[in-house]
């Protein structure tokens, strides 16, 4: 059995060691660099992040605006609405519904009415409190977590920004689920 130490094992391994290092530096010259690297478009990434500093003035997603088209400001909004009830706004292809905090405030969130059962468009009903599914009765709290099945999913939600006293809407999942 021969020695590691040997002269004829070092020399082997310094063989490969410099062999894999030629190869190494072929292939950096041989494969494009954009294979390595991807560069984000930036309607992704102030859509992700949208107080990224590269984001600063961009304006992600589409203007949420009233039933009549008119845009919404979040100062007038905020003065008429009530938290824990949700404020409807259009903008993307079906309406979203914007959650209304504590503070008050805008939540970075806003809830798709779409029943997580069969697909049905859920509507707000003040005297319940709740997102009602006029399919097959499911019905949602205000946030749009199940209430009453058969649903078993809470509702859809899309990313919200609210940037340059503008209400933005993203057609995105937010990052994570704050229900």
């Amino acid at each position: 059995m021969e020695n590691w130490q040997s002269p004829k094992n070092r020399r082997q391994f310094l063989k490969y060691m410099m062999a894999g290092t030629a190869g190494t530096i072929a292939l950096g010259w041989l494969l494009p660099q954009s294979g390595f690297t991807r560069e984000v478009d930036l309607e992704t990434l102030c859509s992700l992040f949208p107080y990224n500093s590269r984001c600063k003035d961009y304006l992600p997603g589409v203007r949420g605006v009233d039933s009549e088209g008119n845009p919404i400001e979040p100062s007038s909004l905020l003065t008429n609405a009530k938290p824990g009830i949700p404020v409807p706004v259009e903008g993307l292809s079906k309406p979203t519904y914007l959650v209304i905090k504590e503070d008050p405030a805008i939540a970075e969130y806003g809830i798709r009415p779409v029943c997580t059962h069969l697909g049905c468009t859920v509507t707000w009903v003040q005297e319940q409190q709740h997102f009602v599914c006029p399919c097959h009765g499911s019905q949602y709290d205000a946030q749009g977590r199940v209430v009453k099945g058969p649903a078993k999913r809470s509702l859809p939600l899309v990313t919200v920004v609210v940037k340059q006293n503008q209400i933005r809407l993203v057609d995105r999942d937010p990052g994570f689920d704050p229900r």
